[in-house]
């Protein structure tokens, strides 16, 4: 029977924490036992995130005509998140959190019991607690594999549903005392103190409904539990950071279960709208493979994102947007070709009518990121700052400008001129002409071009390594080996 591994990365639809897990998740689909699958993969996540699942896929279709196969997705929340959520919330992970999904997961403990706490629940909360319970003993999974933004849910499904170990998936480079155990105390601040007392009770629900044999259980009950005491589990868990340790700062000294492993760059790229062709501004219509692929047409490609959720920060991307349609009237730039991935909303906007005229600028609405920063006449790339498009970039070699729009895109900034490769441009002070002269100092910036080679040739490596694949299975061959369990895990 294949070991059962279940992804959840992140609660909302930060693409950002999903895509480094498909890496490790394609990578352990495709391990065999023989001619069999030697493990069982599957997803769980609000239905706003389940298109970015099943938009990657896996291996091609069994026979013609049929639809190549994906990740099994299993829907959570549906109720509390219900489809669209995501983009009614444009803000940060820490501010786009909210307590509501905690609760399903802590009522879920009370298991048959529940139907007892109907009339005390609201709807929502009772469907998608009962929902949640469902999912987790279907799918009863070997190992967990969870994301940092998700620590303090990943430890209450730990305690009430035994999962046999849980990973931690750190997809983004965070100081050493942002821990997950830290993260999971800062979200345990929106509750206040008898909530806490329940959410703690809840965790042990069962054996304190033994404990009190006919009587109804308190879950008010002070546990006489601090909270430090109650997260303390989390500093026991295996914590994996998908980028190559070279590339942030070598003081940064943490746990001795926190894995810098490879950057899990995808060999493919998601799957597109039904519609994802691109318009030209002679209002004909082309594939990207066909656009990509008319090297004399376009022999040198600018590609601008602001990222997968652009709307977080939509005022400082429409400036980037509107800046650089202005800097390709200039002289400097009329040998290239400016492809703009502006996100559907964008997209549509009236303000671009006149840019979408131009003959060098093509604007879209969904791009294949991996093709593009992978495609031969690329020649640069400007880019918000995440750490995901940053590891495509380093990993392709592609030459890319960094203009930073939030969360934690300065950091990433500053971390690449502590490798050498000085290639910021502050979005406060951007203007065409800004723009045109940073492009041109990049060109040039023959120290910049050779230390984006050398980390360039390390992210490779380590891709190759797959020391994060190779973690997790380890982590699984130990409960095989293990008779009573997992036991500690020490791959």
């Amino acid at each position: 029977m294949p070991k059962t591994i279940l992804f959840w990365p992140d609660v909302y639809k930060e693409q950002g924490h999903w895509l480094p897990t498909l890496k490790w998740a394609q990578d352990l689909y495709d391990e065999k036992d023989g001619t069999n699958p030697a493990y069982s993969i599957c997803y769980m996540g609000i239905k706003d995130c389940e298109s970015i699942i099943k938009s990657y896929k896996i291996g091609e279709p069994a026979k013609t005509g049929e639809i190549a196969p994906s990740f099994d997705y299993h829907s959570i929340f549906q109720n509390i998140y219900p489809l669209g959520y995501t983009t009614e919330c444009h803000t940060s992970p820490n501010e786009r959190w909210r307590p509501d999904h905690v609760w399903a997961i802590a009522y879920s403990a009370l298991g048959d019991d529940l139907e007892k706490y109907k009339d005390k629940l609201n709807t929502d909360l009772f469907n998608d607690a009962q929902s949640f319970r469902n999912t987790m003993t279907t799918i009863n999974p070997d190992l967990l594999v969870s994301g940092y933004f998700t620590s303090l849910e990943s430890l209450l499904i730990k305690k009430i549903y035994n999962v046999k170990d849980v990973v931690i998936s750190t997809t983004y480079l965070r100081h050493p005392s942002e821990d997950p155990a830290m993260r999971a105390l800062q979200n345990l601040t929106a509750f206040s103190p008898t909530e806490y007392f329940k959410l703690v009770n809840l965790c042990r629900y069962q054996e304190l409904k033994t404990a009190a044999g006919n009587e109804p259980v308190d879950l008010l009950q002070d546990p006489e539990l601090d909270k430090e005491d109650f997260v303390k589990d989390l500093e026991d868990l295996y914590e994996l950071i998908p980028c190559p340790r070279e590339f942030d700062y070598a003081h940064y000294t943490h746990g001795t279960k926190v894995n810098y492993v490879e950057p899990c760059i995808l060999n493919k790229d998601l799957e597109g709208p039904s519609n994802s062709s691109l318009e030209l501004s002679d209002g004909t219509k082309k594939t990207w493979s066909a656009f990509l692929q008319d090297t004399n047409k376009y022999q040198k490609l600018i590609f601008v994102t602001a990222g997968s959720q652009v709307l977080d920060y939509e005022g400082k991307a429409r400036n980037l947007f509107l800046y650089m349609c202005e800097a390709m009237k200039s002289a400097e730039l009329n040998e290239y070709h400016l492809v703009l991935g502006v996100g559907s909303k964008l997209y549509y906007d009236k303000k671009w009518d006149e840019y979408k005229k131009q003959p060098n600028i093509t604007f879209a609405s969904w791009v294949p990121q991996r093709a593009i920063l992978s495609a031969p006449n690329l020649e640069l790339a400007l880019i918000h700052g995440g750490l995901a498009t940053i590891k495509e970039c380093v990993y392709n070699n592609k030459k890319f400008l960094i203009l930073p729009l939030g969360k934690d895109q300065i950091d990433n900034a500053l971390r690449l001129r502590k490798c050498g490769i000085n290639n910021t441009v502050l979005i406060e002070n951007i203007s065409p002409k800004v723009l045109i002269d940073a492009i041109v100092k990049l060109n040039s910036d023959r120290k910049t071009l050779q230390n984006l080679e050398k980390l360039s040739e390390v992210f490779q490596q380590e891709e190759l390594k797959c020391e994060g694949t190779n973690l997790l299975k380890g982590i699984l061959n130990k409960q095989q080996d293990s008779p009573n369990g997992s036991g500690p895990s020490t791959p």
